[in-house]
This record gives C-alpha cells, structure tokens and sequence, in this order.
C-alpha cells in the first residue's frame, strides 16, 4: 500500500488519491511493508517528496537483501569439487608417488649378496636409473635406491677383485686345506663329466701312435703300437682328477718333481686364464704289467704321470709327462688319422741278423757279446720308466746284466745328458761311489755314459742318447769287475741303425 503525499490516506496502488484525487508518485508504489511498521505520516501538503528518502532506499537494497538466491548457487556448484579432481590440476595435498626402479635395484642388490654378485651388474645399473629418476622428479624410494646402488657396487668390485687375485686366492685355499673344497663344490658336476667322457674313449697319442684304452673298475691298457693288441704293452689301474685336488697330487704325492701348486697356479695364469683351474688335470697309470710275448716281464708295480689340460670343445688331452718333460697330445681313436704318421717296421730284424753273436733288434740297437754264455732274462728294472721296448740278456756264471732299451715318447736331444745327471744324483743318495757323466761316442751317436759302484763291489754303467727319431735309448750292463769284458762289448760294439 501506497500514502498520499498530500493527505495521507492510504491507498492500494492507484496511481491517484482515492480520498482527495491527487496523483501519486511512482516511486513511492509498492511501499506498504514499511508504512505497516507505523512509520507517522506528515499530513502538511506542502512537505516535499525528496525528503522522504527513507522510504525510497528500502526499495533499491531489497533486491539485494531479500533475493540471496543469485549467489547462492555459484557458492554451493559443484564445480570446485570437480577442479579439485580433475587429473593434471594443482593439487596441494597430492600424495608423492615411490619409484619402482629404485625398489627393483634395492631387490637386486640383496639378491646379489646370497648369489655371490650374479645379479650385482644389472642391480648397479637399475638402482642409478632410479636415483636419478627419484631425484628429478621428487619421487619416494631414494633411500632403497642409493641401498641397491652400494650393495651392487661392492659386489662388483668384488668380483672385479676376485678375477685378478684369482690365483693368490687359490693359492691360499690350498694352502689352508680350503681350496680342494671350494673348488670341488664349484666345478664338482663339470668334473665328473669331463672325467666320465675321458673314461669312455679310446685315445691315442699323436706322435707315436701309441694306443691307450680304459675300461672297467678303473683299468687300463696301454700298447705300444695300436697296430699290435696282443704283445708290448702296460697293464693296470689308472687315476684322473682336476683342478686344485690334480695340483696336491702333483706337489704331495710326487714331489720329487719338485712342482709346487703355486708353479701349476702361474702355469695357468700365463696360458689359460682363469678357465684353466677347471682344465688342469692329472691322469696317473698305476703299471703292475709290462706285457711282451704274452707274458708279464715285471713283478713291481710303477706309476706313469701326465700332468696338463683337457680341452672339452676339442676333446683333446695336451699333457706332459713331468719324468722327461715331454708334451704329448692324445686324440681320441674315432678321430685319428692313420696316414699323419709313419710307424716303425711291425718286422724287427731278428736277433743276430748283424752277424754271428749280435743280440738286439733294429729299435733298440745290437750288441755282439762274444764273451760268456748268455741267456735272455725278464728281470724286473729298477727304474720307473715307460718302455716302448726293452731287452735283457744274462750271464749267469759272472752274475752280469745287459739291458737294451727304448723309453716311450720323443725327446729332445739335450735331455740325455740331464736324464745321465738325474741318474748320477739317485745314486748318490743311495751313498753309492758315483762316477762323472761322460759324454761319449756309442753306435755312432752322442752318448751320455755315468757309472756307480754298489755296496758289494758291483758295477752298474748307464747310457743315454736321442737318436733321430727322437727316441730315448737307455742302456745298462751290471758287472763286476772280473766281468769288465761286459762294458767293453757294449761300449765297443753297440750298433743302432736308423729305420
């Protein structure tokens, strides 16, 4: 309801006085609320409108105040809520996320400590990655990370350590009763392989055709020439190890080789590498038979060392014989070539082909024995040599001895005169009276002749020599002297004549 300005009744929203006619102003329509508040009325017609503001002013805040509604949707929309999840948005509150590189290098850096640094490269370079990664982006897991990074750096260095002390750390195993069982946990399955494929083939050895075969309960034959099964050759058990448990049979068991373990580990070092540990072995032949025209010549037993390696790529044993000093090759029998060698004649020339009284066949040499009556004799050699063939006569009435021989394998013509001092030596620690080595001319080649005196007065004379064939010749006569008749027929008519 609206008041007449200029009589004070009130109206209901004319726009003239009902009472006295007058015209009403606009802006003072629709104002009832607050004249209904008992707000007093000037009657006097001549008071202006304009003073009246009080009742003007309600109507321009009251949109404000009485309508709330505009604002109230923008403040209670959904739409902040939705911004807050929004991916990509600035999220103050947002949970930092950890770095899965640096957990796997951490994994891999504790795997690598129970398997001895297998999988310490791969755990060094991951464990990186993931600290860099870390560190860039502000991710958790740094402290796993630079964890894995360490653990996998010393095991690295360790390793690295290891590969270039390996032989002083072989060394000190052995020598502490450690590295036998160490190495053997190691390379226990390789080796027993490698010595199941070795105990299965038939071999040969390279140079001279000589035939070695294994068979069962550890034995083993070896002929002189794989043309001839039935005559000239070694009987008895054999032995194969490797690694560190070959090199203490080497230093312990044969020490009169004078080869420490030590030697073998600087051995390996400057040929093999690392990898020959597990390729270094021993095979030892326990002889207890030397077999010629089907009888056993021998009633002592003997051994016959190869130390050297075992290529399993080639199937090849490169070993040497620590006696002589000489390297042989054996090659299995399936793979050898018969024509890479020429063999001697299987027909010998007969005992005094050269003439009446000559004893003696054309791979030993002959000797005339015009003195005396003799006999051919099977007596058992005191030496521990490997024969490819040996001869003996007897003279039973002045208890003398001639032996004509030829050891197995090839040697170099300097090794006579060592083998002649070698000899010289053993009987000096017998106590034995010892003669100078004396080189000499025997059956037209350079001969190393020694010469010791036993206790009761008998006299024992050796001689050495390579012929071209590289064969080692070692011959004997045991006398007395009453009998110097003996060294005189050797020394003086021995004749070998080359195939």
């Amino acid at each position: 309801m609206s008041v007449c300005p200029n009589c004070g009744a009130y109206t209901n929203g004319a726009k003239f006085c009902e009472s006295c006619g007058a015209p009403l102003p606009v802006e003072q329509f629709a104002q009832p609320v607050q004249q209904a508040q008992g707000i007093p009325v000037q009657p006097q017609p001549a008071q202006p409108v304009e003073p009246q503001p009080v009742y003007q002013q309600p109507a321009y805040q009251q949109p404000v105040y009485q309508q709330p509604v505009p604002v109230q949707p923008v403040y209670q929309q959904p739409v902040y809520n939705q911004a807050y999840q929004m991916p990509g948005s600035y999220n103050p509150v947002q949970k930092k996320s950890t770095n899965g590189a640096c957990i796997a290098g951490f994994i891999l850096g504790l795997v690598g400590l129970f398997t001895f640094g297998l999988t310490s490269l791969v755990g060094f370079i991951v464990s990186t990655i993931g600290v860099i990664i870390a560190f860039a982006k502000k991710q958790k897991g740094k402290v796993l990370g630079i964890i894995g990074l360490v653990l996998s750096l010393l095991l690295c260095v360790g390793w690295i350590l290891f590969i270039a002390n390996a032989d002083k750390i072989s060394a000190w195993l052995d020598a502490n009763g450690e590295g036998s069982s160490f190495e053997e946990w190691l390379f226990e399955d390789s080796y027993d392989g490698k010595i199941e494929i070795i105990s299965e083939t038939d071999w040969i050895r390279k140079d001279n055709g000589s035939y070695l075969v294994f068979g069962a309960d550890d034995q083993f034959t070896y002929y002189a020439d794989y043309r001839v099964l039935d005559n000239n050759y070694n009987s008895g058990t054999y032995e194969i190890c490797f690694g560190y448990e070959a090199m203490d049979i080497i230093e312990s068991r044969y020490s009169k080789y004078g080869i420490t373990a030590d030697d073998i580990c600087d051995e390996i070092e400057n040929e093999r590498g690392i990898d020959g540990v597990a390729q270094f072995m021993v095979l030892v032949l326990h002889n207890d038979g030397l077999w010629i025209n089907g009888e056993n010549t021998v009633d002592v037993k003997w051994d016959t060392v190869y130390m050297g390696y075992y290529d399993a790529d080639r199937n090849v044993m490169d070993l040497r014989n620590p006696e002589n000093n000489m390297e042989y090759t054996f090659i299995p029998y399936s793979n050898f070539d018969k024509s890479s060698i020429v063999m001697p004649d299987l027909n010998p020339t007969e005992t005094n082909a050269f003439g009446e009284d000559y004893w003696g066949d054309n791979v030993v040499g002959v000797v005339k024995l015009y003195e005396g009556d003799w006999t051919e004799s099977d007596e058992t050699d005191a030496m521990d040599y490997s024969y490819l063939e040996m001869l003996q006569m007897y003279n039973a009435d002045t208890e003398t001895r001639i032996q004509l021989s030829v050891i197995s394998g090839e040697y170099d013509p300097s090794l006579a005169e060592e083998m002649a001092e070698e000899f010289q030596v053993a009987m000096e620690e017998f106590d034995y009276y010892v003669s100078e080595v004396e080189e000499i001319s025997l059956g037209g080649y350079t001969a190393y002749e020694v010469s010791a005196q036993y206790d009761d007065g008998k006299y024992l004379t050796v001689w050495y020599f390579v012929d071209g064939d590289l064969a080692m010749h070692y011959i004997t006569a045991e006398y007395y002297e009453s009998d110097i008749a003996a060294y005189e027929m050797v020394r003086d008519t021995y004749v070998y004549e080359q195939n």
